[in-house]
């Protein structure tokens, strides 16, 4: 099978698109031939060694976090799977390959409504949008939400949700083109953080109390200003650092202190365990079909490269998916 693999720990050292043995699936896991992979910034911290999750890798190696396709074959003690049946799902092994190992408890049916492409952008934005703010967050109706860098693959997923929940949601662009995306998928405020001090557009448009809950991507330029934003018994949610950012943060302790609050990590590694719960939880919602899965590029898996580079630039709406 053809695959994409990072042979050293360095961002300016090119991935290789290579012939390697195919995957077999492994008991209690699906295998599928890949409609579409996705990208998330979390394979790029990976790539450059500035993640933890690098410690569980040895190069060379497959990179890719998600995937969606057709089942080829079945693992031993798998039930509720068929051979041809569409699925997505999170990845053993890496991603970026044309045949991808899914854990049969972390895979679900792909709903009709939802092409592959838009399936390989489904697990890890919405998975990590429903932990931070159902698990950690405990949002509910009626409290305001402020998404960090809201026009991304969790920011427009957590948009999404926390309206979805009957909140009301502030979310942080760069551009007019990302507000306007965000109000599409139902943002009611966009703040345009290159033009405005985002915190005090926060206590403006919440009368002074400030936010409930904020969905922090982007820890290393904002948590200290985070802090000015949430109102007393606020949570935070810290799930990125920042695209292509380095891995500190500074702020001031009184500020925790004296807003009460709650300063909640996330990792998706941890949320492993909780992910077959989680799925058949979200689901129902997911065949609906009203979510919204915005591919900006879906580019060849030859490409992988510049798709990188794609998500690095920040200059993208939703998601990056590559195709076999």
């Amino acid at each position: 099978m053809k695959a994409v693999r990072v042979h050293r720990f360095d961002l300016s050292v090119p991935m290789q698109e290579e012939e390697i043995e195919d995957s077999v699936a492994q008991p209690g896991e699906l295998l599928i031939r890949a409609g579409a992979m996705g990208v998330n910034p979390v394979d790029i911290a990976i790539r450059a060694n500035k993640h933890p999750y690098a410690k569980m890798v040895t190069p060379p190696y497959i990179p890719g976090a998600e995937a969606a396709g057709e089942v080829v074959a079945i693992g031993k003690g798998v039930e509720g799977f068929q051979v041809g049946q569409r699925v997505f799902g999170r990845t053993i092994g890496g991603g970026y390959a044309e045949l991808v190992r899914l854990p049969a408890d972390s895979a679900a049916e792909l709903p009709e409504a939802y092409g592959y492409k838009e399936g390989a952008g489904i697990t890890v934005p919405f998975s990590t949008a429903w932990n931070a703010l159902v698990i950690k967050a405990e949002a509910s109706a009626g409290e305001t939400v402020l998404v960090q860098g809201g026009a991304g693959g969790v920011g427009s997923a957590a948009i999404q949700l926390a309206k979805r929940m009957g909140c009301r949601v502030f979310a942080t662009v760069s551009s007019e083109k990302k507000a306007n995306f965000c109000r599409g998928i139902g943002a009611d405020e966009t703040i345009n953080y290159r033009e405005e001090n985002f915190s005090d557009r926060c206590m403006e448009l919440t009368g002074g109390r400030g936010v409930e809950v904020i969905v922090e991507l982007i820890a290393c330029d904002n948590f200290d200003k985070d802090l000015d934003a949430i109102c007393i018994d606020g949570r935070i949610i810290v799930i990125g650092t920042g695209t292509g950012k380095g891995p500190m943060a500074e702020y001031r302790v009184p500020a925790v202190m004296t807003k009460d609050a709650r300063v909640l990590g996330l990792a998706v590694v941890n949320l492993i365990p909780k992910l077959g719960d989680l799925i058949r939880r979200f689901t129902p919602v997911l065949r609906e079909g009203t979510l919204k899965v915005h591919i900006d590029q879906a580019l060849p898996m030859e490409s992988a490269n510049k798709a990188h580079d794609v998500v690095l630039s920040g200059e993208f709406l939703g998601k990056v998916v590559l195709t076999p």
